[in-house]
Formats: structure tokens, C-alpha cells, sequence
């Protein structure tokens, strides 16, 4: 197999960048594999490939095909972009550079028996395979594994459970991530299993292989040949250009993965309202919340992934307004599927930025048990008319729906109404001390399989 060239250190564009990810957001990490100094590095690795390919067939020499390979090596962005001037065709411009640098007997191999997409479909699907594999999965695993431990720590934490914004019934703070844990987990595996169903092609202008067949008696060997030096297997079928669904999955993932994100975003900025004050991002020295409010300390990090979400839907859109290509091959993809670099990178970003605020979150369990009592315990409400109806009454949901809001609107314990309650004495009385409990404080007695359903989840996925 052949050796994947060392990819360029990144360094920061400064600060005259269009995209807010080449300043604002910009990192070397992601960087490393998505820049256009990288992409134009994958495509002349993809050069190699073939060189070394038609070596292998006799078709050149081993000593042409090093040849090349060091050619391609040297291949840069500025001397491609140079070279495009007059050529007006960067594969062209990147095959002219690489020609510079040979002897006139390798010049005519460079990109023998290639059409464009032959070289952009596969460095494409290198690119995003390694930026996956090498950044986006490590990221996004650390970040389960900073989700799984706060599960784990909080399995037992007492926490109101909302629906429609109200309060519901109790449940736990571990619990409340846990479920982030399993939805996240299950679209990393989803991730994985995408990237490594990524093909690759080699079948010429049109698909059918015409150029192949006037050189090699096999051309479909000569494509599972090229594409095993690179680690790729060929697409069952292609045109000029691959079949555009395996990658638009993978980004349709990328966006799954980054919804979650922004569910936590919504969740962990709502439990930072002044009101609810359950959480709070860590606020370091010196940080501002506000130019003019001096007490704020927002939840700015949180919002930041809700926003980053709506930037990369836009991008998912993108992708999948590719599935359609006249034909064997138009041009209306050629332009917005270079954006393509844009998903891994926010997704990255968010992923990156996600860990570092979950892992010094801090928990007010104090402020967790206050909103619990906030209603007296009308959230037991759903326990009482599923115990009257137990005992025989015939319309215990609407009993009970009345008793919890007579409690609430006089300010008293459903516990203390329920039981002064002559509508229900006859049941009430039926009732054992231990489901009166459940009444008395559901915050501690009615919690139903939070804690147990948290600690399987965080087994599964630790």
C-alpha cells in the first residue's frame, strides 16, 4: 500500500480571511486536513497512485513512477493556483506543476489515462475519510466520555424532569445526560460505519472505462489496483463523477451528530436561566459577560453550538442539492461541494468546544433540590390518580387534577390538601403509608428507574 505523504503543518491565515473558520474559528488540527494546501496534497498523492499503478501494469517504469512521486510532493498550493492563471482547470494547473519538476521521459505519465474526477472524486473522499477517522471520531468520543461521567456522577442527583418548559415529574440530573450519551454514542457508531463504507473510483470520463481499454487489457483490475494503493474500494457503478450519496450520508450524520450537540446547547443555556440556576458554564478570571451589565455571566459557549448548528445545516442542504448531476457529469456541483470542508470543520469545532465547557461544568444540586419543592409537591399529582384509580375511583385523574391545583393556587403541599380532601377520604384511606410517602415527597420517593436506566447507559457506552 502505498504511503500517504505528510501532510502540511497548518499555520493561521491571519486575520484577512473571508470564513470566520480561517480567523475566528480557525484550528490547526482541523486544519491540517481540510485546508486547500492539504486538498491540493490528497489529489497529488492521488497522482502517485496511478503513477506507481501504471508501473505496476508495465505500462512505466518503478523508476518513473519515484519520480513522479517525489514530483508530487513539492506540489503547492501557490504554484497550482500560479499555474491556473493560464490554464483556467486547477487539475490541469496541478498536473503542469508536477511535470515542471520531471524529465521529458516521466513528463507524459503524470495523470496518464485520468480524467479530472478521477483524481478530485478520490482525494475528496481521502480528505474526509482521514479528517474523520484522525479528528472528528477521537473529538467526539472524548466529548461521550466527559458525558458519560457526569451521567455517572449525577445517576442519583434528584432534578425535576420538564415537559412544554413546566414541571413534570422527577428524574435525575445524571439521567438528563445519559440520554445524551446514548444519542450521541449511537451516531458516532452511525459516523464510523459511514467513513468506512467510503468508495472510490477509476472508470474514466463518462464511467465506462474508454480510456483504460486502449492500454490495459483489465481496466477494472487497473481501478481495484489504483484504489487499493490509497486503502478505497471502487463504487459499483460511477460516471465521470462517484455517486454522490455515500458522502452526502456521512454529512447527513455530521449534522445528526451536531443537532445532538446543539439539544445540550438548548438544554445546559435554559438551566442557566437566572431562575432555574441549576447549572453554570465555569466563568475564568477575567472574562466578561457583558460590555455594559457588569453582573452577567452568559451562557455564551452553549449558544455558541446552537449557532454553529445552524451554520452547518445550511451545509447539509448543500450536499444533498448535489444528488442530481445531468447526465454523466455537469458542472452545477463543482463550486459548493469544495464547501463540503466546512462540515467537519464546525462539527469539530462544536465538539471541541462542547468538552472543554461540559468538563468544568458546574452543578448547583442545591438549586436542584429548591426547584423540586417549587410546586409543594404537586408534582406527585400523577402518582395520586394513578394510586386513587388503583383503589376503584372512577375519575381519580380528574379529582386529582383538581386537588393539585387547588394546592397550588393556595400556596399548600398536594400532600396537605389530598389528604384533608372528603372527595377522596374513602380512598385515601386505602392508601399504605409507604404510597403516602410517595405523596408526602416524591422528590425522593418517586423517581422511577432514573438512576438504574443512567447507570446501564453509562455501562453501555464507558
Amino acid at each position: 500500500m502505498l504511503k500517504m505523504f505528510d501532510l502540511p503543518e497548518p499555520t493561521n491565515p491571519g486575520y484577512s480571511a473571508i470564513d470566520p473558520l480561517d480567523n475566528r474559528y480557525f484550528d490547526p488540527e482541523v486544519a491540517k486536513y481540510l485546508s486547500e494546501e492539504s486538498r491540493i496534497t490528497y489529489q497529488a498523492y492521488v497522482e502517485t497512485a496511478l503513477a506507481h499503478t501504471l508501473a505496476k501494469h508495465g505500462i512505466c517504469t518503478p523508476e518513473i513512477a519515484s519520480q513522479i512521486e517525489e514530483a508530487a510532493k513539492k506540489a503547492k498550493a501557490a504554484a497550482v493556483y500560479e499555474a491556473e492563471k493560464t490554464t483556467k482547470h486547477d487539475i490541469k494547473a496541478l498536473v503542469n506543476t508536477i511535470k515542471s519538476e520531471l524529465s521529458d521521459e516521466a513528463k507524459p505519465y503524470v495523470h496518464f489515462g485520468a480524467t479530472s474526477y478521477d483524481i478530485i472524486a478520490n482525494a475528496q473522499v481521502l480528505q474526509l475519510r482521514e479528517v474523520t477517522s484522525q479528528f472528528i471520531l477521537p473529538t467526539l468520543k472524548t466529548l461521550l466520555a466527559t458525558l458519560v461521567n457526569i451521567a455517572d456522577k449525577y445517576a442519583e442527583t434528584p432534578q425535576i424532569g420538564r415537559t412544554h418548559g413546566q414541571h413534570g415529574v422527577p428524574i435525575t440530573f445524571g439521567f438528563s445526560v445519559a440520554l445524551y450519551v446514548s444519542r450521541l454514542g449511537q451516531s458516532i457508531k452511525a459516523i464510523e460505519d459511514l467513513n468506512n463504507s467510503l468508495v472510490g473510483k477509476f472508470s474514466g470520463a463518462t464511467g465506462t472505462y474508454n480510456a483504460l481499454s486502449l492500454f490495459v487489457s483489465d481496466p477494472l483490475q487497473f481501478e481495484k489496483d489504483i484504489l487499493e494503493t490509497i486503502n478505497l474500494t471502487p463504487s459499483e457503478v460511477s460516471t465521470q463523477i462517484l455517486p454522490p450519496e455515500h458522502l452526502i450520508r456521512l454529512i447527513d450524520e455530521y449534522t445528526i451528530a451536531a443537532g445532538i450537540l446543539a439539544n445540550i446547547g438548548h438544554d445546559m443555556r435554559h438551566l442557566q436561566r437566572t431562575e432555574i440556576a441549576e447549572v453554570r458554564e465555569k466563568f475564568e478570571e477575567g472574562q466578561t459577560g457583558s460590555s455594559t451589565m457588569a453582573h452577567k455571566m452568559n451562557p455564551w459557549n452553549f449558544e455558541n453550538l446552537v449557532s454553529m448548528h445552524k451554520l452547518l445545516l445550511s451545509q447539509m442542504l448543500n450536499a444533498n442539492l448535489n444528488i442530481a448531476s445531468e447526465h454523466q457529469r455537469d458542472l452545477t456541483d463543482s463550486a459548493n461541494s469544495r464547501f463540503y470542508v466546512l462540515v467537519p470543520a464546525i462539527l469539530g469545532n462544536m465538539a471541541k468546544r462542547a468538552n472543554k465547557i461540559l468538563s468544568n461544568i458546574e452543578v448547583n444540586e442545591e438549586q436542584m433540590a429548591k426547584n423540586l419543592n417549587l410546586t409543594g409537591g404537586a408534582i406527585a399529582a400523577e402518582p395520586l390518580y394513578l394510586l386513587l384509580e388503583k383503589y376503584g375511583h372512577t375519575s381519580a385523574h380528574e379529582v386529582s387534577k383538581n386537588i393539585a391545583h387547588q394546592a397550588l393556587s393556595e400556596g399548600k403541599s398536594l400532600y396537605d390538601v389530598a389528604s384533608a380532601s372528603s372527595e377522596i377520604a374513602d380512598y385515601w384511606a386505602k392508601l399504605s403509608d409507604s404510597e403516602k410517602a410517595i405523596i408526602q415527597d416524591p422528590t425522593k420517593n418517586y423517581l422511577g428507574l432514573a438512576a438504574k436506566k443512567t447507570k446501564d447507559i453509562v455501562a453501555n457506552w464507558k
